[in-house]
């Protein structure tokens, strides 16, 4: 216990100090901020489920992350919607969200602007945007138990609404138009980004309070969404011809297998005991 808060209070420190975090750093902070999360939340054990998510994800990072991030995929045994990550690679994709899904490319969508808040580095710049003394105490009541298990959920956002989960809407947008480049380059149609948004504005008109963890984190307006399907649309229209790109003739064949292999594990997913 005493060696937990000397790495925590170590890292949160060096945070509060440097002006700039390296990848080294950030991800150390990550690991132990994914740490804290998984004694909270309740993880899939099922390897067929979380094995395809990391399959998926990894299909995105390839082609994503240029500092070869050490990456972490979890599903998150919840009904709740939502989905977020932390510094250092650490994504929580809640059951809830890929019930909602109905394609592959439309969960591939949230993944990838999941993934794009890791690769754009937007906790870390959000962090060291806040003020030193409230991270301080909201991290290390995250890192050790001093804060009683509610506040320690409520520090760790069991609802999702974690502090390395709220963005900027700059922030959102740059993950937006990530996420739509990296589906396009990972063979992956790009309009699932912009699809799974719509699919979530629609189900909140009929269940909002369903959806109230995810609009929490990620605001959806009509206009982000938009934007997202022009930025698709540009690029299956510039898009090269080479195998497995979106212009690949035998792309749709790939779909097809991707879809079907979708379909069995959201099956699986919602079969789950809660």
């Amino acid at each position: 216990h005493s060696t937990r808060l000397i790495t925590g209070a170590a890292v949160v420190l060096t945070l509060a100090a440097c002006g700039d975090l390296s990848i080294q750093q950030e991800d150390e902070l990550g690991d132990q901020y994914a740490a804290a999360i998984q004694r909270e939340l309740s993880l899939v054990s099922d390897t067929v489920v979380t094995g395809f998510v990391t399959r998926m994800a990894r299909r995105i990072t390839r082609v994503a992350d240029d500092a070869q991030r050490d990456w972490h995929f979890y599903v998150v045994n919840d009904t709740l919607v939502n989905a977020f990550a932390v510094p250092g690679g650490h994504v929580f994709v809640y059951r809830g969200l890929i019930g909602q899904a109905r394609d592959y490319a439309e969960l591939a969508g949230v993944v990838g602007h999941e993934i794009a808040h890791v690769t754009l580095r937007h906790s870390v710049d959000q962090m060291k945007s806040r003020q030193k003394t409230n991270v301080i105490v909201t991290v290390v009541c995250a890192f050790i138990d001093l804060c009683g298990s509610s506040a320690a959920q409520i520090a760790i956002g069991v609802g999702g609404q974690a502090l390395f989960a709220r963005h900027s809407r700059e922030d959102e947008s740059e993950a937006d138009s990530a996420a739509v480049d990296y589906l396009a380059r990972a063979g992956i149609d790009p309009n699932g980004v912009a699809a799974m948004f719509r699919r979530m504005l629609n189900a909140r008109q009929e269940s909002p309070s369903v959806l109230q963890a995810w609009f929490g984190s990620h605001p959806a307006e009509e206009d982000r969404i938009e934007r997202t399907e022009v930025l698709a649309a540009r690029q299956a229209a510039s898009a090269p011809t080479a195998s497995g790109g979106l212009g690949d003739p035998g792309r749709a064949g790939a779909e097809g297998a991707d879809q079907a292999s979708f379909t069995a594990f959201r099956e699986r997913v919602l079969a789950l005991p809660r």
